[in-house]
C-alpha cells in the first residue's frame, strides 16, 4: 500500500481489526506475536494463517461485550452461539464469567471505575512505528 492512503486510512470500529489497519498499525498482539516468531506473525498478517478461537479469548470477549453496553453484548451472544450448550444454556466458563460481570454490575465503586468511553481507539508512534490501541 502506498505511503498516501496509508495517511489517508481512517482507523474505525469496523476497520479496526481488518487486514489493512494490520498492515498499516502494530498493535500490542501483533507485537507479541512478532516477538514470539516472526515467520508465524508475518503469515497471519498476509492471510496465510489463521489463529484459532480460544476458549480464553472468547471469555475475555465475553467481558468485554459485557461492559460496552446490552446492544455490545447481545450482538456478542447472537454472533457467538457456540457460547451455548445444545440446551441453550450457557457453557460452563460463561456462566462463571457471567457470575464475575453480575458481582462488578453490584459493587457501585466498580461500576464508577468502569464508566466513561469504552473501547476508545487511539493511534500513536513508538520508535517511528505505527501503533494502534482500543483502550
Amino acid at each position: 500500500m502506498q505511503t498516501e492512503q496509508k495517511n489517508k486510512f481512517r482507523l474505525t470500529e469496523g476497520s479496526y481489526y481488518s487486514k489493512t489497519a494490520n498492515e498499516i498499525f502494530m498493535s500490542a498482539s501483533q507485537f507479541k506475536s512478532f516477538r514470539k516468531c516472526q515467520a508465524c506473525a508475518l503469515a497471519e498478517l498476509r492471510g496465510e494463517y489463521v489463529q484459532p478461537k480460544t476458549t480464553a479469548l472468547l471469555v475475555g470477549s465475553y467481558v468485554d461485550a459485557a461492559f460496552e453496553g446490552p446492544h455490545a453484548f447481545e450482538e456478542f451472544c447472537m454472533k457467538n452461539p457456540d457460547i451455548f450448550k445444545k440446551d441453550g444454556n450457557l457453557k460452563s466458563e460463561f456462566a462463571k464469567a457471567l457470575d464475575i460481570i453480575e458481582r462488578v454490575h453490584n459493587q457501585p465503586f466498580m461500576m464508577e471505575c468502569l464508566s466513561g468511553e469504552k473501547q476508545k481507539i487511539m493511534t500513536g508512534e513508538i520508535a517511528g512505528v505505527r501503533f494502534k490501541i482500543k483502550i
